[in-house]
Order: structure tokens, then sequence, then C-alpha cells
């Protein structure tokens, strides 16, 4: 994945999105490219919402992509 930072990048920015049904925190990210290897024809990525306190008490976002890989979707 490291080769295709830009298509991991283009997926978060442009790609579907959809919310985990038991974890309201965690999104779906898929996006479909016609350059990637071996087949694959999407980059599938997850991402976690989080929020943490600064010293003020107020949230700061912590959003995070937990992993990411390639897969063949027909």
């Amino acid at each position: 994945m490291t080769d295709y930072e830009k298509h991991l990048k283009a997926t978060i920015r442009h790609g579907t999105r959809t919310q985990d049904s038991l974890n309201p925190q965690k999104y779906r990210y898929v996006n479909a490219f016609n350059d990637l290897p071996a087949d694959n024809t999407h980059i599938i990525a997850i991402v976690l919402f989080r929020f943490r306190e600064n010293s003020d008490g107020k949230p700061i976002s912590n959003n995070y992509i937990v992993t990411a890989y390639q897969k063949q979707i027909r």
C-alpha cells in the first residue's frame, strides 16, 4: 500500500462512506481505481473517529485509519 498512498487519500476524500452498525465511530470508505495490481479494483479503508480533551476540557478530534487494503470487487 505504500506505493498507493495517493489512492488511499483519494479514497478517504472521495470514496463512498458507510457507518458501522455496531460501532457508530467506525466508518468504511470504498473507492474504485483502474491501476491497482493483481486484478484489484478497489481500495477499502477503515477509519475510527475519536475525541480526546485538551487542557481546557474541550474536545479535540483524533481520527485515524485503522487498516486499508486492496480488493477485487465486481
